[in-house]
C-alpha cells in the first residue's frame, strides 16, 4: 500500500469523538457473561501411547546420520521405551528445515544456522523416514520437525565419534536450554559450510572442541521440543547417560546442563521417582504419573555442573511487558519470537506497526516487527481495541481444570481474523496453552510453564519514579523505551483537527501496574484511556474517553498450578548425595551491552545485578537448595560454587567458562 493511499484511511479512523460504534452512557460497563466450559479429559489421555511390547525403562538406537566433517562426527537417535507425556507444538517451537530458517539482509540466519537445523530435522527423520524432511511443505503433527517426546538426538563430537578420545576417563555429556539444541556446543556462532561464523562474531569453536583437545570424550543431546516438558527431558536424560555409559565403557559420566537444561539433571539426580507427595488438583495428578516414569538414580553422574539454571524457577516474562509484546510481533522462525507470553490477550494499539507493513520488505515502512499475531493489526484508531488472543483459558475450577468459554478460533475470529486465516497453532502462544477445537488442553511450553514461580519476595518490582534523576530507569529499562514510550506515542497520536490528546497509559506514577499485571488474574489494572469507542472491548466510557484493558491473563498463581507446582516441589528437596561432584557455576553479570533482559534485581540501574541478565542469583546459585539432605562435611567435600563475571546468554559459550569446568573435571580422582 502507497503512502497517499494510506494517508486517507488514517484520516478515516483517527477521530477525537466515538466514531460509528453506538457509545454508552457515562460510567457502563461492558462485560462477557458467556458460559464457561471445563475440560474433562482424564490424566491418561495426555501420554504416548506404547510402542511395540508396552512401556519399558529402556531405549533403543534407530539409527544414526553422518553430518558434514566442520560438524558433529555422528548423530544417532535414540527411542526411550518409558511413558512419555505427549509434547505440544505450536509455529514457534517446532524443528526447523534449511528452508525454514529465518532470513533477511539484516538477520542471514538461515545462512549460518540452516544446514545445523537441517542436521536435527534428518537426524529425527530416521524415525519417521518422511520426505518433507527436506522440503518446504508442511510436516506432519508427528514426523521430523515435530518428533514424539520420547525420541532424542545424541551427537557425538569429531574425535569422539572415532573413539579418538580417551575412554579410561569419565565422558561429558552436554544438555542445551530452552531456544537452543545441541549445536549449540560444537558452532555457537552458526557455520555457514565454509568455516565462517555469523556476522559480527568471530569465535568459532564451541566447548565440544575445548572438551576434545583435553582429550575428553564428549557427547550432547538436542531434545525435540527446546521448551519441552522437564519429566520428559529427565527421562531422554537418563537413557542418554546409558548410551554413553555403553559406548565409552565407563560407569559414570560427567553432565553439564545450561540454563533449562538444568531442570531435567534435577529431577534425575533427585530421584524422583520416589516423591509421593502429590496433590489432589488436576496437573499435579499429571506430574505425579509423570515423575513414575523418571528412572531412579542408577549413581552414573561422576561430575554435575550446573550452569546457570533456573533451579527456583523463573518469573522474567511476567515482569517485562515488553518480552510478551516482541513475542506477539515477531516472525515464528525469528529466534526472539520463540518464547512464551504471559497474557491472554493483548489489544492490537501494541502491536509494532502502523498499519499493513508484514515484513521489512513491505512498502512503503517494511517492519521487521509485524509478522506473526501481529499482522495488519493495530495501525488504525478503528483497529486499536480489537483483540489478539493467544489462550481462551480463564482460570481453573476447583479441581484445578482449565476453564474456557469460547474456542480460540472463535475468540479471534470475533475480532476480525478471518476463519481461513486462523491457525491454532499460529495463535497458541500463551505459556499455559490453550483449549483446542477438540476440547483438549494442549501447551508448546510446558517445561517454561513447569519452570514459573514467583521471585518478587526475593527481588520486588521496583517504583520506576522514587530515585534521583541519575538513576533514570527509562534509560535502560526496555519496558519503560520500547513498550510504555511505543505505546504512549500510538495512544497519543491525533492527525484529525483537533488536534487534542488522543489517548493514554492510565497507569500509576511508579509504572508499577502495567509491570504487576501479569501476576493476577481478573479485570486488569493496567488500562488505557482513547478518544475511540469500540463497543466490544471497552470497560466503560467516561467524559469522552474509552477505557480498555491493554492485556489479559490468568496470573502466576494459576500458572504455577498448571505446572504441577512443580518448583514448589523441586526447591524443598536436594540431590542425591550419591553424585560424586556439584559443582554450581553462575554468571554474575548482565551480559554484554544489549543482551540484558532481566534488570527488576537491582537496587537502582547503578547498583551490580542480582543475576545473570536473564535470571536472579537465588535461582541460579542454588548450592544450598541442590544440597539439602547432605551432611556438612558431604556439602564442603563434595560441592562448589563460583560465580563468573559474565551474562546468561555468555556463559556456555565462552572459552574462560571453558576452562574453569575442565578443570573441574581434572581435579577429580
Amino acid at each position: 500500500m502507497s503512502l497517499a493511499a494510506l494517508l486517507p484511511l488514517l484520516a478515516v479512523g483517527c477521530i477525537v469523538a466515538p466514531g460509528d460504534e453506538t457509545a454508552p452512557q457515562d460510567d457502563e460497563v461492558v462485560e462477557d457473561d458467556a458460559d464457561a466450559l471445563t475440560v474433562t479429559a482424564p490424566v491418561s489421555a495426555y501420554f504416548d501411547a506404547a510402542t511395540t511390547g508396552g512401556y519399558v525403562d529402556g531405549y533403543r538406537v534407530i539409527g544414526s546420520t553422518t553430518p558434514p566433517s566442520w560438524s558433529w562426527g555422528k548423530t544417532e537417535l535414540l527411542e526411550g521405551r518409558q511413558k512419555y507425556r505427549t509434547e505440544g507444538y505450536n509455529l514457534r517451537v517446532q524443528k526447523l528445515r534449511n528452508g525454514d530458517t529465518f532470513q533477511s539482509s539484516e538477520y542471514p540466519l538461515r545462512t549460518y544456522n540452516g544446514a545445523l537445523n537441517q542436521q536435527l530435522v534428518d537426524g529425527f527423520n530416521l524415525a519417521y523416514n518422511n520426505a518433507c524432511a527436506t522440503g518446504t511443505g508442511a510436516c506432519p503433527d508427528k514426523g521430523p520437525t515435530r518428533p514424539e517426546a520420547r525420541y532424542v538426538l545424541l551427537h557425538h563430537g569429531p574425535k569422539t565419534a572415532a573413539l579418538n578420545c580417551s575412554t579410561t576417563r569419565a565422558p561429558v555429556l552436554l544438555v542445551h536450554g530452552a531456544m537452543q539444541n545441541g549445536n549449540v556446543w560444537i558452532r555457537p556462532n552458526g557455520d555457514n559450510g565454509s568455516g565462517q561464523t555469523y556476522p559480527g562474531t568471530t569465535q568459532k569453536d564451541g566447548f565440544v572442541k575445548a572438551l576434545e583437545d583435553a582429550n575428553i570424550c564428549t557427547y550432547a543431546v538436542t531434545f525435540g521440543n527446546f521448551h519441552g516438558d522437564n519429566f520428559n527431558h529427565a527421562i531422554n536424560l537418563a537413557n542418554a547417560i546409558a548410551r554413553v555409559k555403553a559406548l565409552t565403557g565407563r560407569s559414570k559420566v560427567n553432565v553439564v546442563a545450561w540454563s533449562k537444561g538444568v531442570l531435567p539433571v534435577d529431577l534425575y539426580l533427585a530421584n524422583v521417582s520416589s516423591w509421593t507427595d502429590w496433590g489432589t488438583k488436576y496437573f499435579e495428578q499429571i506430574a505425579a504419573e509423570q515423575a513414575k516414569q523418571v528412572p531412579a538414580f542408577r549413581q552414573d553422574v561422576r561430575t554435575y555442573v550446573a550452569l546457570s539454571g533456573p533451579h527456583l524457577g523463573i518469573d522474567l516474562n511476567f515482569r517485562h511487558p515488553y518480552n510478551p509484546l516482541l513475542i506477539y510481533s515477531t516472525a515464528e522462525n525469528a529466534p526472539l519470537g520463540q518464547g512464551p507470553v504471559t497474557w491472554s490477550f493483548m489489544s492490537a494499539v501494541q502491536c509494532v506497526t502502523w498499519g499493513y507493513s508484514d515484513s521489512p520488505d513491505d512498502l512503503p515502512m517494511g517492519n521487521p516487527y509485524a509478522y506473526s499475531v501481529c499482522e495488519n493489526r493495530g495501525g488504525m484508531w478503528p483497529d486499536f481495541w480489537t483483540r489478539i488472543y493467544t489462550s481462551n483459558i480463564t482460570g481453573l475450577d476447583t479441581t484445578g481444570k482449565p476453564v474456557y468459554a469460547k474456542s480460540l478460533k472463535v475468540l479471534n475470529t470475533e475480532q476480525g481474523v478471518t476463519a481461513s486465516s486462523f491457525s491454532f497453532d499460529k495463535y497458541n502462544l500463551a505459556m499455559w496453552g490453550s483449549v483446542d477445537e477438540s476440547g483438549k488442553y494442549v501447551s508448546p511450553y510446558l517445561g517454561q510453564l513447569q519452570a514459573a514461580y514467583d521471585l518478587r519476595s526475593y527481588y520486588p518490582i521496583p517504583n520506576r519514579q522514587d530515585d534521583p534523576v541519575s538513576y533514570d530507569w527509562s534509560t535502560l529499562d526496555t519496558d519503560e523505551t520500547k513498550w510504555r514510550d511505543w505505546m504512549s506515542i500510538k495512544l497519543g497520536y491525533n492527525p484529525v483537527p483537533p488536534y487534542v490528546l488522543g489517548g493514554y497509559v492510565d497507569d500509576d506514577a511508579g509504572h508499577i501496574a502495567c509491570r504487576q499485571h501479569a501476576y493476577t488474574p481478573g479485570s486488569s489494572p493496567c488500562t488505557a484511556k482513547h478518544a475511540y469507542y469500540h463497543a466490544a472491548t471497552a470497560k466503560s466510557y467516561l467524559w469522552g474517553y474509552g477505557t480498555y484493558d491493554l492485556m489479559g491473563g490468568i496470573g502466576i498463581q494459576a500458572t504455577t498450578e498448571m505446572g504441577g507446582n512443580f518448583i514448589n516441589r523441586l526447591k524443598s528437596r536436594g540431590l542425591s548425595p550419591n553424585v560424586d561432584y556439584l559443582y554450581v557455576l553462575h554468571g554474575t553479570s548482565s551480559g554484554q551491552p544489549g543482551s540484558i533482559f532481566e534488570i527488576d534485581g537491582m537496587a537502582t540501574p547503578s547498583s551490580d545485578p542480582h543475576g545473570d541478565g536473564v535470571l536472579f542469583d537465588v535461582s541460579i546459585a542454588a548450592r544450598d537448595q541442590l544440597t539439602q539432605g547432605w551432611t556438612s562435611t558431604q556439602k564442603t567435600s563434595k560441592s562448589k560454587q563460583e560465580g563468573l563475571p559474565y551474562g546468561h546468554l555468555e556463559m556456555g559459550v565462552t572459552p574462560a567458562v571453558f576452562t574453569k569446568m575442565i578443570a573441574q573435571f581434572n581435579a577429580l580422582p
